[in-house]
């Protein structure tokens, strides 16, 4: 599949675009909170159109929301959605960033699910987003764009029960080194939040305390905007917030 032409335009006049997978998860749905507080446009992507619709709900209602929320629902190896997303960007600005949310985990859900389904379900959130990549990443290279992908330190903690989460995990580590390689204009990185989710597994709804969220999305987001070319590839725990700060300074 050939990548999508980005518009030209001056990246100093447009409107900047984040694209966000699995927005109807916590870290997504935060990580949305604190783009839009900085007056970034967000196109959100779920499969869940209840979840994405409480989510669009709720952040319309948020305070000193400077910016704009698109949601898009469906499975992103949809072509279809694919070029929905596409037209959005060409129609909104300029994409700047890329959160790739994977290998989401719903302690809940996967309490009903027999071990093969959990793997499925988990490797399917790692592999579903590539396309949509393929098809974006002329409009991240055209503007020095960056991919932050969603990981987590499980490959260095023991999880009985959780052989598939740990497994994708390590696999976000290793695409996130081989995009760099092959994608050396666009910055790739990886980040842990490494919080516990301030929302349920069911509902994508935000807390009362909605203004005043747990840090992982902001940090997510100053990833996304600001982190420097010489962080790509890498790996970075949300325990090391001051190397972090020290490396986007």
């Amino acid at each position: 599949m050939a990548d999508s032409q980005a518009p030209s335009t001056d990246q100093d006049t447009v409107q900047p675009v984040v694209l966000i997978t699995r927005v109807g998860s916590w870290v997504g749905a935060e990580a949305a909170v604190h783009f839009l507080k900085r007056g970034v446009t967000v196109i959100g992507v779920g499969s869940n159109p209840d979840r994405i619709s409480e989510l669009t709900c709720a952040l319309a209602k948020l305070s000193h929301n400077k910016g704009k929320f698109i949601p898009c629902v469906g499975v992103l190896t949809s072509p279809e959605l694919q070029d929905q997303i596409v037209e959005h960007i060409k129609s909104e600005g300029q994409l700047t960033a890329f959160v790739h949310n994977v290998g989401a985990y719903e302690p809940l859900n996967a309490q009903e699910r027999e071990p093969i389904e959990q793997w499925v379900a988990l490797q399917k959130s790692l592999l579903e987003a590539l396309p949509m990549a393929h098809r974006v990443r002329a409009f991240l290279r055209k503007q020095k764009g960056r991919v932050v992908n969603v990981a987590s330190d499980d490959a260095l903690t023991e999880l009985p029960n959780h052989v598939a989460l740990v497994a994708i995990k390590t696999a976000v580590n290793m695409l996130t080194a081989e995009l760099a390689l092959v994608e050396p204009s666009i910055t790739s990185l990886a980040a842990h939040p490494g919080i516990w989710p301030p929302f349920t597994s069911t509902s994508a709804s935000l807390p009362p305390n909605t203004d005043k969220l747990k840090p992982a999305g902001e940090l997510i987001v100053d990833l996304a905007l600001n982190a420097k070319h010489s962080m790509s590839g890498q790996f970075f725990m949300y325990s090391e917030p001051e190397f972090l700060k020290s490396s986007m300074s």
